[in-house]
């Protein structure tokens, strides 16, 4: 989902939006729901070159833009932002480096 901007700027700037619909809630959901750090904690060690980079460069990258920004996001002023727009890139490298080829998890 932080990938998909054409969700993003049809269902955050939507009339009946839903509250869980925005930028703030996505990113919760990515650490809290996804427990995104725990994932490369227990895995990163499975992960091909281009895995581990891509994993770690989205972290960093979200971590930069969750500490320069206030901890609830305007939506419109989010997609407009050149930060979340390398965010976005950050995320479809992730789920590139992963489509099918899911490492081995032993």
């Amino acid at each position: 989902m932080i990938a998909d901007k054409r969700q993003q700027e049809v269902r955050w700037l939507a009339a009946d939006r839903n509250a869980w619909e925005g930028p703030s809630e996505l990113i919760n959901c990515f650490w809290d729901d996804g427990v995104f750090e725990l994932f490369l904690e227990q895995y990163a060690r499975t992960f091909s070159e281009e895995q581990c980079q891509s994993a770690f460069d989205l972290r960093d990258t979200l971590n930069a833009f969750c500490g320069a920004t206030p901890d609830v996001l305007d939506p419109m002023e989010t997609l407009r932002d050149p930060r979340w727009q390398v965010v976005r890139q950050k995320a479809a490298a992730f789920i590139d480096a992963f489509a099918g080829k899911w490492p081995d998890a032993r």
